[in-house]
């Protein structure tokens, strides 16, 4: 198993890297602005994968479209987990594991609204919204 955390430690999770489906590097607007970054980076997983250790009264979320929600610690604002039950699925903020989780980001998406700023310069596929969007 492979654990994770918010900054201040309050939340923590764990995953089973085993698995990991793989990682993405997306490059929309809200991921940019969410982490105030080029793009945010996130392990997907299956839910049957992943499991709260604790600090769930911790989170809490904002919604920027109805549907999408964005978890985040309240205390130190580390953006969290998204774990879609529907669907039984994890989104992982890939910065917030405490080790390797064994793979490395395998594509880049939604690279039609990235950061004009930024510019790709590894040889990862690029899409330039989901390669499983219609």
């Amino acid at each position: 198993m492979l654990s994770g955390s918010c900054l201040c430690g309050k939340v923590c999770f764990e995953i089973d890297p085993e698995f990991a489906l793989y990682i993405n590097n997306c490059h929309c607007s809200r991921c940019r602005k969410g982490s105030g970054a080029a793009y945010g980076s996130f392990l997907q997983i299956s839910g049957d994968h992943f499991r709260w250790l604790s600090g769930e009264e911790e989170i809490q979320a904002y919604e920027p479209v109805p549907g999408n929600h964005r978890p985040f610690c309240r205390t130190c604002g580390s953006r969290l987990p998204v774990v879609n039950e529907q669907y039984n699925h994890a989104f992982v903020p890939a910065g917030l594991l405490d080790g390797d989780p064994g793979i490395k980001p395998s594509m880049h998406i939604y690279v039609g609204s990235m950061a004009p700023w930024h510019e790709i310069t590894d040889d990862l596929p690029v899409f330039d919204t989901h390669p499983g969007a219609r």
